[in-house]
């Protein structure tokens, strides 16, 4: 789908799309305390939708967002405090955000907003920041945020600076559930690496190559995993509930996205992926189909 800026002379709307890892292994902790990742980032349809407004304010920030507070230090906030610093920019603005992502649900909200924000501000300002400089200030706000201001899906590496592209997957039909459950990135990896300390030798990377070709084949063959599920799985066993109810209901393959706590559903007929939704749509209350994004 085009996310291509709607502007006016003082206003840029973007929809700010979420994520789905279709696999995630978590590597070596790094010297600077950030662990190694090997994941397939693929954006799906649900988003996030903001618009970014000149205000009088001199440098400030203002994030309205009606749907869902946010605390005053978000990843908006810390998006543009980095853009100011980068370019000079002395102006305010005003964000209006319409939050459609839960919070700690592993499916990149706040990076998806914070990546937007540069990309909205880069437009409003026309400070003509190249796409290398974007990324540069998206990996300041956090790992994730360098992948939403890319147009394809990928694999990646370090500590989410690294992005492979590869040749999308659009022909299957998803359905998301979200149990209610916010996930905290930093709870996830503590479970994590609890659980490595006793059980060495599951984590070794795939590599490029298999993830191409595992990622090609059929959706009932894919053994791709996330590291996270199972800690996550045994703190919060919904969400396992919640995987079990879509391999019952048809899905051919489901798995935790993320840190989680939201579960993917995938099928490979729009028919099929109907008929689980409107099985599943009566028992999870944040329950929505989607599409895969090239």
């Amino acid at each position: 789908m085009n996310n291509a800026p709607s502007m006016s002379a003082d206003v840029v709307s973007l929809c700010a799309y979420s994520k789905i890892n279709i696999h995630l292994k978590v590597l070596a902790k790094r010297d600077d305390d950030f662990h190694n990742l090997e994941s397939i980032f693929q954006r799906i349809s649900i988003a996030d939708y903001l618009s970014i407004i000149k205000s009088g304010d001199a440098g400030g920030c203002i994030v309205k967002s009606p749907l869902m507070p946010l605390p005053a230090e978000n990843t908006v906030t810390q998006a543009w405090k980095a853009f100011r610093v980068a370019t000079g920019v002395n102006a305010g603005i005003t964000v209006r955000l319409i939050k459609n992502i839960p919070a700690g649900s592993g499916l990149g909200a706040g990076s998806s907003d914070a990546a937007m924000l540069l990309k909205a501000a880069n437009e409003l300002f026309a400070t003509h920041l190249t796409c290398f400089e974007l990324m540069e200030l998206a990996l300041q706000v956090g790992s994730d945020v360098p992948f939403f201001l890319r147009d394809s899906a990928g694999i990646v590496t370090g500590r989410g600076e690294l992005f492979e592209p590869i040749q999308a997957r659009s022909d299957c039909f998803g359905i998301l559930i979200w149990p209610e459950v916010q996930s905290s990135t930093k709870d996830a990896y503590s479970l994590l690496d609890r659980q490595k300390e006793l059980h060495t030798g599951e984590y070794a990377a795939w590599g490029a190559e298999k993830l191409i070709a595992h990622y090609q084949r059929p959706l009932k063959a894919w053994r791709f995993v996330n590291d996270f599920q199972s800690a996550l799985e045994q703190r919060y066993p919904i969400i396992a509930r919640v995987r079990k109810d879509f391999y019952e209901q048809g899905a051919e393959f489901a798995q935790m996205s993320g840190s989680g706590s939201a579960v993917f559903g995938l099928f490979s007929s729009e028919n099929a992926m109907a008929s689980a939704f409107q099985g599943l749509a009566k028992r999870w209350g944040w329950c929505k189909p989607f599409l895969l994004l090239a």
